[in-house]
């Protein structure tokens, strides 16, 4: 795997990279049944988790099924945990769903820095994505970290 390096603000998403770093050993991909929910525990409050449902026939037409969901952000957004990405509004989903596929797609991590308007107000997020994968080196898990930067 080639060495990328994100520039990421906020110290836990730092770190929750790192942990990933760390499991690309050499040329290793990181695997998703190799990694324990204990290794998880200082993100587990802020991240989401991503089944991949491929489609056989149409790459574009891959799924994503929220396997965990924390309960940080369930109290915010609402629970989502084992509804498909289809079921969020449109535009939402459409960009969610570009950024899942390129993650998917060309096996690298990616990270954004959003604002938008929430219930409390217009709040600034960084999110960080990251594959992790099965022996055959598909993507088949999507790890999903955010914190709001303007506190």
């Amino acid at each position: 795997m080639s060495r990328i390096s994100l520039v990421l603000r906020h110290p836990q998403l730092k770190a929750l990279y790192s942990f990933w770093v760390a499991q690309c050993e050499g040329d290793q991909l990181p695997m998703a049944e190799d990694i324990e929910p204990a290794d998880l525990r200082p993100w587990i409050g802020n991240m989401v988790v991503m089944d991949v449902i491929p489609d056989e026939d149409d790459e574009d037409a891959d799924a994503y099924t929220y396997a965990y969901y924390s309960s940080g952000f369930a109290s915010t957004f609402g629970d989502k945990a084992g509804r498909s990405l289809d079921d969020l509004p449109e535009e939402q989903r459409a960009l969610i769903k570009a950024e899942y596929d390129h993650v998917r797609r060309d096996r690298i991590p990616t990270s954004r820095v959003y604002t938008a308007e929430f219930p409390e107000g217009r709040q600034t997020w960084e999110r960080l994505v990251l594959p992790f994968f099965d022996p055959e080196g598909e993507v088949v898990k999507l790890l999903v970290a955010a914190y709001r930067l303007d506190t």
